[in-house]
């Protein structure tokens, strides 16, 4: 019997591709897909950096002095004086108000330990001018003698040196004499200049120490108006003013001044400063120790105050930073300010206009043109 062989069944299996074509596909799309991704920082550039920052906006206003200041009238220049020696007070012939001519008489000290030494000084003198004319008339003998061959040189040279003692010893006691008679002079206080006793010191009985102010003169010619006005008036105040000043109750009583001198230090319980003002031909209604009212004659410029943070400096000059709000970028702005103390605020004279923005914080860190990005709510800049 014949066998019929039958085909062996295998278990069907997947298509697969060849793998060499795939890999040369991928091999050869691998430079294109290379050439489109981006090669480090040459071909992509950075986004630009938009700083955050805070900003006011510039509303110039000017400065007032509250409307006005009160003040007094004193003598710009005035002197205190008093005795050069220690003594006991026993008259003053001036009282405030006292109007004085140079060389009058002001007070007396007594004068009876001054005019004992005073007598002493006179009666060395005497005793010393009579043992220079006897040391003379010894010399001369001595000399006659020597000049004979009667005396040895030793006597000659003791009599020349008691000469020569007793010139010295005249000479002593006529500087002795002249400082007592000037501490007899030294018991009259004189004035030294015409004016007017605006204080005294002393009275009559006291006991006073040298130097001790008796009395106070002050020369009524040249007077000044005071003013005490706040620190915050100081910074801001227009410069060079030119102040009107009225007599307190009558305001048609005035003259004009302008600012001589600025106390540099506040005072310590008020915290105001000492403003004198030197007035041009003062009418003689505004006498010393009058009260008056002082105003600012001109009208004063406009001023801007802005935080210290929004300034910076280079090469000398001044600048701040202006914002742009619709390219939203900054700008360096020039300007001129005042003399500034410490930290504080800065107040703005030149170079601002309304309604400009000014960065106020991080103006070390911008550049001219950066982007920025700061709040639709902005601070108002201006004067106090």
């Amino acid at each position: 019997m014949t066998r019929i062989a039958r085909p062996t069944m295998r278990p069907p299996t997947m298509w697969r591709p060849p793998a060499k074509p795939l890999l040369v596909a991928l091999l050869a799309l691998a430079p294109a897909l290379a050439a489109c991704q981006p090669q480090g920082g040459h071909h992509a550039e950075a986004a630009p950096v938009i700083r955050p920052v805070r900003t006011v906006t510039v509303e110039p206003v000017t400065f007032r002095m509250g409307g006005s200041a009160t003040g007094t009238i004193e003598a710009r220049a005035d002197a205190d004086l008093g005795f050069r020696i220690a003594g006991k007070l026993v008259e003053r012939k001036v009282d405030v108000g006292s109007l004085v001519k140079a060389g009058d008489v002001l007070a007396r000290l007594d004068d009876q330990d001054q005019r004992n030494a005073l007598r002493t000084a006179e009666a060395n003198l005497a005793s010393a001018k009579a043992d220079q004319v006897q040391a003379r008339n010894e010399e001369g003998r001595k000399r006659e003698l020597l000049a004979n061959g009667n005396a040895p040189q030793a006597q000659y040279d003791a009599a020349l040196l008691a000469m020569r003692t007793a010139d010295a010893k005249v000479i002593a006691t006529q500087a002795a004499l002249q400082s007592a008679r000037d501490r007899v002079g030294y018991t009259e206080l004189r004035a030294d200049r015409d004016g007017v006793v605006t204080t005294i010191g002393a009275e009559p009985g006291q006991v006073v120490e040298a130097g001790q102010m008796v009395v106070r003169v002050a020369q009524p010619e040249e007077r000044e108006a005071v003013f005490n006005v706040a620190e915050t008036g100081i910074r801001a105040a227009p410069k060079d003013p030119v102040i009107e000043v009225s007599l307190a109750g009558a305001p048609d009583i005035a003259a004009v001044g302008r600012v001589r001198e600025i106390s540099p230090q506040a005072d310590p319980v008020t915290r105001t400063h000492t403003v004198r003002i030197a007035l041009d031909n003062p009418p003689d209604a505004l006498r010393l120790g009058a009260t008056v009212i002082g105003r600012l004659k001109q009208p004063p410029a406009p001023v801007v105050e802005l935080p210290g943070t929004a300034l910076f400096e280079e090469a000398g000059r001044s600048f701040v930073w202006i914002v742009d709000p619709k390219a939203q970028t900054v700008r360096r702005q020039p300007v001129v300010i005042r003399a500034r103390e410490g930290d504080g605020p800065v107040i703005v004279t030149e170079g601002l206009t309304r309604g400009d923005v000014v960065v106020t914080a991080g103006v070390h860190s911008l550049s001219e043109g950066q982007r920025v990005r700061f709040n639709q709510k902005i601070e108002t800049a201006a004067a106090p």
